[in-house]
């Protein structure tokens, strides 16, 4: 989907074909909490229809009360499959 995402200010218009139907398990690495992060697990959330995991991991500076603050917020997040667990890791090399 993207390698680099300092650069993703808004998503694509319309939603790719592998979201909807392929996409079935998503590994985030050394993530913290910035808006732009926390707004493309949000895309991939509403519009992944056939994920069923997602794994997070922390960057390794972030601190308990953001990891906290992350957790809260993600789990908020609109799914667009029903069957999505989020799973919180620590992030090792």
């Amino acid at each position: 989907f993207c390698d680099e995402i300092k650069g993703w200010t808004k998503p694509p218009q319309q939603v790719p074909k592998c979201l909807l139907s392929h996409l079935r398990i998503v590994k985030l690495f050394d993530i913290e909490d910035e808006k732009p992060v926390l707004e493309i697990i949000r895309y991939l959330l509403r519009n992944s229809k056939v994920l069923n995991r997602m794994e997070i991991a922390y960057g390794e500076l972030v601190d308990y009360e953001e990891k906290l603050d992350m957790v809260q917020k993600i789990s908020l997040f609109q799914r667009g499959s029903a069957a999505c667990e989020v799973a919180f890791v620590a992030f090792r090399l």
